[in-house]
């Protein structure tokens, strides 16, 4: 259960950070309308700028496509009648996510790591918003 509500919570986490980068650059920036968001620590063996045009784009597709599904199967979860009910679609859920992870060529470790450094790190955070911008614009 933990492992799908972290998959569920690094998505919007994500989402919500693109979406207050896109507003702070738009606003005049003043320390008492910034809100926290929430942090992710991220493993000190990471680099950004280590991480190859091939990752960003295996964890934007893998992003998208766990967005989608949570998307069109998330309320599947809330609509649960039983407990039973409830762990058999999470689980289903969770097996769908780590099929998407491993299809564009990463692990789940790979994609939480890519996904807490777009959290934390502007400069990536940057890198995943431009692809997701090119993506969105085709």
């Amino acid at each position: 259960m933990r492992t799908l509500f972290a998959w569920i919570l690094s998505a919007f986490v994500l989402s919500f950070s693109i979406h207050a980068v896109a507003l702070a650059d738009n606003l005049p920036a003043s320390d008492s309308q910034v809100e926290a968001i929430p942090e992710v620590v991220v493993p000190p063996t990471i680099d950004s700028s280590t991480i190859s045009s091939e990752q960003v784009s295996q964890f934007v597709s893998a992003y998208l496509q766990i967005l989608d599904l949570l998307d069109r199967r998330g309320s599947e979860l809330q609509d649960a009648e039983t407990a039973a009910e409830f762990q058999r679609l999470e689980r289903e859920l969770e097996a769908e996510i780590f099929e998407i992870v491993a299809e564009v060529g990463l692990t789940p470790s790979d994609y939480l790591q890519l996904l807490a450094l777009a959290n934390t790190d502007r400069a990536f955070g940057d890198r995943i918003i431009t692809q997701l911008q090119e993506l969105t614009e085709q």
